[in-house]
C-alpha cells in the first residue's frame, strides 16, 4: 500500500501544499529578489541600446567629417553612462545572488527541518515496510532539490524571463520589424523545451524511484553488514547492486541524451534566428528605412533574447530533477500516520503503572488473521509480570502496544484507568521504558544514549540510572570515557544500556 503510494506521479498540487507555508516566511525577500532582478535586466537591456547610438555618432561624425577630438568627445557622455551601468549592474546581480543563496540555504533548512519531523512522526511499520536507505535518500534529495529549484527559478528563470520581456518592449518601440524577426524562432524553442520537459517529469520520478532503491540496497548491506560478512555473502550483494545500479544508469542516459538533443536544437535554433535578424536588419539598412546603429542594438539583443532563452531551457532538466525529487519528499508529507493523537487527547502525567489489557484484538493489515485475540489482563502498578509463548505468538506485540507502536484492532488498553489513546504521545512514550531483544545504539557517547529518554539529566542521574540496571560496574569497566563518542557502538551488550535508559 505504501509502495504503491510513493509510485503515484508527482503532483504539483501535493509539492506546493508543502512548500507553500515555507516560501511565505521568505516571500519578502523573494519579492526583493524579484526587483532586483528586473532592475539589473533594465540596465542589461540599456547597454546594447547605448552600444547602437555610440555607433550612430561614430558613423555620423565620420559622414559629416568631424574632427576625430570632437567625435570621441561626443561620445564620452555615453561612454561613461556605459561604464556607469556596467557597475551598477554588477552591484545588483552580487546582491541579487547574495539574496538568492541566503533564501536557498533557509528553504533547505526548513523543508529539512519539517521533513525529518514528519518523517520520524510516521508509524513504526511504514520504515518496516521500505528500506532505511531508500528513506533516507527521499530526505536527502528532496532536501537538496529545494536548492536546485530555487537556484534555478530565482536566479536563473526569473531574471532571464525580466530580461526577455524588457527586450521584447523595447524592441516594439524601436522597430517593431527586427523584433518581430528576431522573436520568429522563440516559439519552436520553447515548444521543444516544453515537450521533452513534460516526458522528463514522467520519466524521471520513475528514475527517482530507481535510485532509492540502489541506495535501499547498500543501506541494507550496511545495517546487516555481520551478515553478510558471515556468510561471505558480499560478491551476491555486491551483484546485485551493481546489476541495479546499470539499469538505472542505462535509463538515466537515455534521459540526459533526450536532453543533448534538446540542447542541440535550442542552440541551433538560437545561431538561425540570430542569422535571419542579421539578414533582414541588413536588407532595412540597405534600404534606408532603419540606421546601422539600430541594426547593432538588434544583434545585441538577439543574443541577450536567445541567452535568455536557452539559460531558461538549460536548467530545465535540473528542474524537472528536482521536482520529482520534491514531489517524491512532499507524498511523506501527505501520509497521515496511523497512531497519532486524538483532538481529545490529554497530557499523561505521573502514572503509577496499572495496566489492563481489556479484550485485545489485534492483526496486522497483511495479516489472514489476528496475532492477538481476546487478549484480558490486569497488571497492577509495581509488579513484574513476564509474558512466555513461542516465536511469534504476540509477546513483542505486547509490549508494542503499550507505547503505541500500534493501536488495538479491538478493544482497549488502560494504563492507570485511562485508555492510551486518551493521552498524547509525547508525554505518553516517554513513561514507559522499552528494550527489545535487539537493540541498537546511536552513534554517539553512552552518555548520550542513556539521557536520549531524558535529555535534561544530570550525570548523577545517569549513573543512578546505569546502577538501577546494573549497568554501571559494566560501563565503569570500559576504557573509554562514558562521554567517548566513538565507543558507543563497539558495546557487546547494548541492552543494558537500553536498560538503563529505561531506568531513568
Amino acid at each position: 500500500m505504501q509502495e504503491e503510494k510513493m509510485r503515484q506521479p508527482v503532483s504539483w498540487r501535493v509539492t506546493w501544499k508543502m512548500m507553500r507555508p515555507i516560501v511565505a516566511r521568505y516571500w519578502g525577500w523573494i519579492v526583493l529578489l524579484i526587483l532586483l532582478s528586473v532592475a539589473a535586466a533594465c540596465l542589461v537591456v540599456s547597454e546594447p541600446y547605448l552600444y547602437g547610438h555610440i555607433i550612430d555618432s561614430v558613423t555620423s561624425s565620420v559622414s559629416g567629417h568631424i574632427a576625430p577630438a570632437d567625435g570621441f568627445a561626443a561620445i564620452v557622455p555615453l561612454l561613461a553612462w556605459w561604464a556607469g551601468i556596467v557597475l551598477v549592474e554588477s552591484l545588483l546581480v552580487a546582491f541579487a545572488a547574495w539574496i538568492g543563496w541566503y533564501v536557498g540555504n533557509m528553504l533547505e533548512l526548513q523543508i529539512g527541518e519539517r521533513s525529518f519531523a514528519r518523517i520520524l512522526a510516521l508509524s513504526i511499520h511504514r520504515f518496516q515496510d521500505e528500506r532505511a536507505g531508500a528513506m533516507m535518500s527521499r530526505f536527502a534529495n528532496g532536501k537538496e532539490a529545494v536548492w536546485g529549484l530555487n537556484n534555478q527559478i530565482l536566479r536563473v528563470a526569473i531574471p532571464s524571463i525580466a530580461t526577455f520581456a524588457l527586450i521584447v518592449a523595447v524592441g516594439l518601440h524601436l522597430d517593431w520589424r527586427l523584433t518581430l524577426v528576431a522573436l520568429a524562432m522563440v516559439p519552436v524553442d520553447a515548444a521543444i523545451g516544453l515537450y521533452h520537459l513534460r516526458v522528463s517529469l514522467r520519466r524521471q520520478d520513475l528514475m527517482n524511484d530507481k535510485w532509492e532503491e540502489t541506495t535501499g540496497l547498500a543501506g541494507d548491506a550496511f545495517s546487516n553488514i555481520t551478515t553478510v560478512q558471515g556468510e561471505a555473502g558480499e560478491k551476491l550483494v555486491m551483484g546485485r547492486f551493481a546489476k541495479t545500479y546499470m539499469q538505472v544508469l542505462r535509463e538515466q542516459l537515455r534521459i540526459n541524451v533526450r536532453w543533448a538533443v534538446v540542447d542541440a536544437s535550442t542552440s541551433f535554433i538560437n545561431i538561425s534566428g540570430r542569422l535571419l535578424t542579421f539578414v533582414v536588419g541588413v536588407q532595412l539598412v540597405f534600404a534606408g528605412t532603419t540606421s546601422l546603429g539600430t541594426l547593432v542594438t538588434f544583434l545585441g539583443f538577439v543574443s541577450i533574447l536567445y541567452a535568455s532563452v536557452q539559460n531558461v531551457f538549460a536548467g530545465l532538466p535540473e528542474i524537472a530533477r528536482s521536482f520529482s525529487r520534491l514531489g517524491r519528499l512532499a507524498h511523506v508529507w501527505d501520509e497521515v500516520p496511523e497512531v497519532r493523537d486524538r483532538e481529545t487527547a490529554r497530557p499523561a502525567s505521573g502514572l503509577r503503572g496499572e495496566v489492563e489489557f481489556d479484550d485485545v484484538v489485534f492483526k496486522y493489515a497483511d495479516a489472514g488473521r489476528p496475532v492477538l485475540s481476546g487478549v484480558s489482563l490486569k497488571i497492577p502498578a509495581g509488579k513484574t509480570f513476564a509474558v512466555i509463548g513461542e516465536s511469534g505468538a504476540g509477546k513483542s506485540t505486547l509490549a508494542k502496544l503499550m507505547v503505541r507502536f500500534a493501536d488495538p484492532t479491538q478493544g482497549a488498553i488502560r494504563v492507570d484507568g485511562i485508555d492510551l489513546r486518551d493521552m498524547t504521545l509525547a508525554t505518553l512514550r516517554p513513561q514507559v521504558g522499552f528494550v527489545m531483544q535487539e537493540n541498537m545504539l546511536f552513534h554517539d557517547s553512552i552518555l548520550y544514549n542513556i539521557r536520549f529518554a531524558k535529555p535534561k539529566a544530570t550525570r548523577e542521574e545517569v549513573i543512578a540510572a546505569a546502577k538501577r540496571a546494573q549497568a554501571h560496574e559494566f560501563i565503569s569497566t570500559r576504557r573509554s570515557s562514558c562521554s567517548t563518542r566513538r565507543r558507543a557502538r563497539s558495546i557487546r551488550r547494548p541492552s543494558t544500556i537500553c536498560r538503563s535508559r529505561c531506568a531513568r
